[in-house]
């Protein structure tokens, strides 16, 4: 956002997404999207932290892996390792499927390790003896269901990580049973599903199976790198999970009296907080001056400019947000107006698992003054998010272990406009931390990136 003299070289930072001024706006936007704090499945008031691994056994994981062992032999040890890193607090237990071990093809799966708590040795071991099938069935889903059985008696919170190589040879539909399953077990269920190196014309398959599942996520892996970041991101997930439930909300997460809608735990929108950046196009600063109720005033100052976002937010998160900007902000000859939002900023706290997404949209109406002429530009923007996981964070404020978010936004121009402009994209990426928000950002769009680190913060 470097200043310019001539306002007419002035007026594209303001029309297109990728402009600095609706990056700024974008970035305290999704500084919300970051919550991660929930807990889960308490019963008769105490906890057990569960989690079941499934393996797919089937004959399919003895092909050949992208990786060069077969794709059983790939999986066994990334999982091996991801094990490993358990919290030893975990009541956990080992499940397989398709090893031809039962004659009944579709009801073909085995409870290897039984569960127990801090066993994460049996499990590492017992995997090593794992071997695919010569001819099975693949019943990913009759081992789900078993799986659900399994934690029926534990009293959560409960998570399975399936971990296969392509969809349900037996029943494809039973999406619904397995849901079925978990409502008469009577437990909250965390499901990822991980599909290692799925052949093109099973993914959609195994998705639509997925989807029918309440709580349940279909994570990618297209080859061994993958197949360990995934799994790495879920049992990340789960520690966090386990950890917050046996030792209750920490101070950041835990409820006031006074907070209002807006408090999110991972952008505390109260009075008075404040935020610094330094980013690519200089220092930023944001602080909530306003905050209450289902409403929030954030004032954004960066590169000379100062302006308002406004906030709205319900029981189910921050669900958007709007800036405005006057032509005293930019110099006399730009309006900026943004209307229409839809979708969500924040989603409910439980929802920000690995692999969630969702979208929200807007509407931006710019009106340029120069040269004794007017002109009216609108762009619609498309946002898509999803959660990528943890990471540990180092920036001038401090580290920290801050939520990954990966958004896309896509916007297009219509109007009275002298050129036509055209269509962009932008690609961001998002780190979240506990109690503080947005630690830093990245953005990459039409011919440029940048982004911005936190420099120091005070959160009331």
């Amino acid at each position: 956002m470097a200043p310019t003299s001539a306002p007419m070289r002035r007026w594209p930072i303001f029309v297109a997404i990728g402009c600095a001024v609706v990056l700024v706006c974008v970035c305290a936007a999704a500084a919300a999207v970051a919550a991660y704090n929930y807990i889960r499945g308490q019963r008769s008031g105490s906890v057990e932290p569960t989690i079941e691994y499934i393996l797919d056994a089937s004959p399919r994981m003895g092909t050949a892996s992208t990786g060069g062992d077969t794709r059983l032999t790939v999986a066994r040890g990334v999982l091996a390792d991801i094990v490993r890193t358990a919290d030893p607090r975990l009541t956990a237990g080992l499940r397989v499927f398709g090893t031809g071990a039962l004659p009944q093809g579709c009801q073909d799966t085995d409870l290897l390790v039984p569960f127990g708590l801090g066993n994460q040795d049996a499990i590492e071991g017992s995997l090593g003896d794992v071997a695919a099938a010569p001819q099975a069935d693949a019943p990913v889903a009759e081992a789900m269901i078993s799986a659900i059985k399994d934690m029926s008696s534990t009293t959560g919170p409960h998570s399975i990580i399936v971990v296969t190589g392509g969809a349900d040879s037996c029943n494809p539909e039973s999406g619904t049973l397995i849901q079925q399953e978990a409502e008469r077990a009577g437990i909250e269920l965390k499901l990822f599903v991980i599909g290692f190196e799925v052949p093109e014309d099973e993914v959609a398959a195994v998705r639509a199976l997925v989807e029918l599942v309440p709580g349940a996520t279909y994570m990618d892996a297209p080859d061994p790198d993958a197949l360990r970041q995934q799994l790495t991101l879920v049992q990340t997930d789960v520690n966090r999970i386990a950890d917050e439930a046996l030792r209750g909300p920490s101070p950041a997460s835990t409820p006031r009296a006074s907070a209002s809608s807006c408090d999110h735990p991972y952008f505390p929108l109260r009075p008075g907080s404040s935020w610094t950046y330094s980013t690519s196009d200089g220092d930023m600063s944001w602080s909530v001056g306003s905050a209450g109720g289902s409403e929030a005033a954030m004032t954004v100052s960066a590169s000379g400019l100062t302006f308002d976002t406004h906030w709205t937010c319900t029981s189910g998160g921050i669900v958007s947000y709007d800036f405005n900007l006057s032509s005293s902000d930019l110099g006399g000859f730009v309006t900026l107006e943004t209307t229409d939002t839809s979708g969500t900023w924040l989603p409910a706290a439980d929802g920000l698992t690995p692999g969630a997404s969702w979208s929200m949209s807007y509407t931006t109406h710019v009106t340029t003054s120069a040269e004794g002429a007017t002109f009216d530009l609108r762009s619609t923007t498309d946002e898509t998010f999803s959660v990528a996981g943890t990471e540990t964070v180092s920036v001038p404020a401090g580290t920290f272990e801050a939520l990954r978010i990966d958004s896309s936004s896509t916007s297009t121009f219509s109007g009275d406009f002298p050129v036509t402009v055209p269509a962009s994209s932008t690609a961001f990426t998002y780190w979240f931390a506990e109690g503080v928000g947005v630690v830093r950002y990245t953005y990459n769009s039409e011919g440029f990136s940048g982004g911005g680190d936190l420099t120091g913060y005070s959160v009331p």
